[in-house]
């Protein structure tokens, strides 16, 4: 199951629809649809709406008889660093201000922080016009350049509030002397709020004929264009015409963008199994409105507008409740992250006979057109989770290889030789070491993953004086050979801070793979124990993905992989782990960490 859903339309939009895709299923499965979309929107947002402050300082000034009247405008390139030329546009201006070489730009820019993506930024400073009054309508083509700096949202987000100083530069990248831009960023308020809520409804109008209504609520927000997009629904009661629906909970950001007076539209149904669901009534009003009703033990009418239009004496279709309606802020992702958690990046890779012999064009371990399958899938990885981690060093293995000089098969050995300090340094060192083992073994077998688990289960116990989440990425070409073995290593791994990312490189059937994932049902160790969370994503990364399109097609493969494998990452994080061991950020914490959870016991 995927939490990725945000306060901006362009990202949340689109899940949401996904929510009530079953809009012609039967009411059982509305009821289990219901249940599936309120997981997804209690799921921290891997997409949140943040505040970026722009200070300039020393702008250069182009104009005659008195100083730069300076706008800045915020720019995200679609490709990451190195990935050749950058494509930018355009999401955010600032407001105008005039006469003055050292603005302190009054309003915020706005812009989504994707986890799970690298985000280039570029902010470009101009000198409009000085009658310009609406920086929308300014035509930056007839404005005055006067200096760009690029930076990584993540770089500025994971400051703590600092601020990052930027040496700003012209047209060619060269530095301007003395012109500086001061950048401080701030997640919105309540990103990470939950919304519990209580809805019933007494009176409704009976649509059906030798039955009453099976009535279920459906609720969406209003898009900036003024549109309705769905966000949630409740499960159906039958027969039912004065239903309280079960308590629920959702995200604050999915519900109303984290602004409490944004239009909200509650409609009810009767739910019909050929998917012709009967509309009811409607209330449209806000989430301030909605708290209003349930502290004031006030109905709010249920309208059907042809009925209202057709008879003068209609008043409603009946009447909504407000049980209960709350909201309670929780730490985010965004908080662990600027509190001082570190993201400990290790990585394991395949070096089984199946993979192909190096030296065969056709391997997935062939490097002679450039970067191997792995190399591009650790790179694409890498680069966002490397931001995250505090030392950059990182423990690199390998598996089912056959190393001299006694030639046995080993399944969990370090890249660089070290059992005692596996750790390369950054990116780069995993990359530089994956080219010297792969050239020096002899690829083996079998296909084993619950060693290198343990390994990464045993480096996630070891105390700490600080706050640290353990991410091992694992890269395997076909389908492993101890499956109940790493089922079982997995579930006493899902009681460490430690999340699993596994990568199925090639053409491979990984459908056995699923499994492990664990978003249907929780892993059974061999001896009946259940995982205490989910902590596992699985994607498949299949040659064809790489294949067609040149260099840009395979980049963009690359960072869609990376976008999809951690996309489940903040979630397990914060929800399905320091939340459930009641962990706060570590600047709001009250007394001493705990020690890391020992590989015992559960939470439940």
């Amino acid at each position: 199951m995927h939490r990725g859903m945000g306060c901006v339309n362009s990202v949340d939009d689109k899940q949401a629809v996904g929510t009530l895709k079953a809009a012609n299923a039967s009411s059982g499965q509305w009821q289990a649809e219901a249940a599936a979309a309120v997981a997804e929107l209690l799921g921290p947002s891997t997409a949140v709406a943040v505040e970026v402050s722009v200070k300039c300082r020393n702008l250069r000034d182009l104009d005659t008889f008195s100083k730069s009247d300076p706008m800045c405008v915020l720019l995200e390139s679609d490709s990451p660093a190195g990935g050749g030329a950058r494509q930018w546009s355009e999401v955010a201006r600032s407001d105008i201000v005039a006469n003055n070489l050292n603005p302190d730009f009054p309003a915020p820019l706005n812009i989504t922080y994707k986890f799970e993506q690298l985000q280039p930024m570029k902010l470009v400073v101009w000198d409009v016009d000085v009658g310009a009054k609406d920086p929308a309508a300014v035509q930056l083509a007839s404005s005055d350049f006067l200096g760009e700096c690029e930076f990584l949202l993540s770089d500025l987000l994971t400051l703590g509030g600092k601020t990052l100083t930027i040496q700003m530069k012209d047209r060619a990248g060269r530095p301007i002397p003395g012109c500086t831009a001061l950048l401080s960023g701030e997640e919105l308020p309540m990103s990470n709020a939950v919304v519990s809520m209580c809805l019933g409804a007494t009176k409704l109008d009976n649509v059906e004929t030798f039955s009453k209504s099976d009535p279920f609520v459906r609720v969406s927000k209003m898009r900036e264009s003024g549109t309705w997009i769905p966000v949630l629904k409740t499960e159906v009661i039958p027969n039912n015409l004065n239903p309280t629906w079960k308590p629920f909970k959702a995200s604050m950001s999915q519900l109303c963008n984290c602004d409490v007076h944004r239009p909200l539209l509650l409609e009810v149904f009767d739910a019909e199994k050929n998917g012709s669901h009967q509309f009811i009534g409607s209330w449209q009003g806000s989430l301030q409105a909605l708290q209003d009703a349930a502290n004031q033990a006030q109905g709010l009418p249920l309208v059907n507008p042809k009925k209202k239009a057709g008879r003068a004496d209609y008043v409603s279709s009946g009447t909504l409740h407000v049980k209960s309606c709350s909201i309670v802020a929780r730490p985010s992702f965004l908080d662990y992250i600027r509190g001082g958690c570190s993201l400990n990046f290790l990585v394991g890779i395949d070096f089984t006979a199946s993979n192909g012999a190096p030296s065969d064009p056709l391997s997935l371990h062939y490097t002679g057109r450039g970067k191997s399958v792995y190399e591009k899938a650790i790179a694409a990885v890498g680069a966002v989770l490397e931001g995250y981690d505090t030392d950059k060093q990182f423990p690199a293995f390998g598996f089912g290889a056959a190393l001299p000089p006694s030639g046995a098969a080993n399944h969990c050995f370090p890249l660089n030789g070290m059992p005692g300090s596996p750790e390369v340094e950054g990116i780069q060192g995993i990359l530089q070491a994956y080219r010297q083992v792969v050239h020096s073994v002899r690829l083996s077998g079998p296909t084993l993953f619950a060693p290198i688990i343990a390994e990464a289960a045993r480096i996630a116990s070891q105390p700490s004086s600080s706050l640290e989440y353990f991410v091992l990425l694992i890269l395997t070409d076909g389908c492993i050979m101890d499956m109940q073995n790493t089922v079982n290593a997995i579930v006493q791994a899902s009681r460490l801070p430690l999340s699993l990312l596994i990568v199925g490189v090639g053409d491979e059937d990984f459908t056995s793979m699923e499994v492990l994932d664990g978003d249907e049902q929780r892993l059974k160790s061999s001896t009946g124990q259940l995982a205490a969370r989910d902590l596992v994503q699985f994607v498949p990364f299949r040659d064809g993905d790489l294949g067609g399109g040149g260099r840009k097609r395979q980049r963009d493969a690359a960072e869609e992989l990376a976008s999809e494998l951690l996309a489940e990452l903040p979630g397990q994080l914060v929800e399905f782990y320091f939340d459930i061991m009641h962990i706060s950020p570590p600047d709001r914490a009250t007394a001493p960490l705990p020690p890391p959870a020992v590989a015992a016991g559960g939470f439940y």
